[in-house]
């Protein structure tokens, strides 16, 4: 399974979500659990003690891993 997300670190930086097709039924299954009222969730990296993001970068050179991703549903 592939789901990173990693920032450029620019002027204008910009976040990049990489997935497969089991990293995208994995953030899929987790939006839709916020429909049902979860109001956020947490995907982490292994390092970060998590085993929903994986630490492999695969974006350019130019963009860095990001161990923590916090999915918050606002009322």
């Amino acid at each position: 399974m592939i789901l990173t997300v990693e920032l450029e670190n620019a002027e204008h930086p910009e976040v990049v979500i990489c997935f497969d097709s089991e990293g995208l039924d994995l953030l899929i299954g987790k939006l839709e659990a916020l429909r049902k009222g979860r109001n956020h969730s947490h995907l982490m990296t292994p390092t970060w003690a998590g085993d929903t993001l994986t630490e492999e970068k695969q974006g350019c050179e130019r963009y860095e891993l990001v161990n923590h991703l916090r999915l918050v549903r606002v009322c």
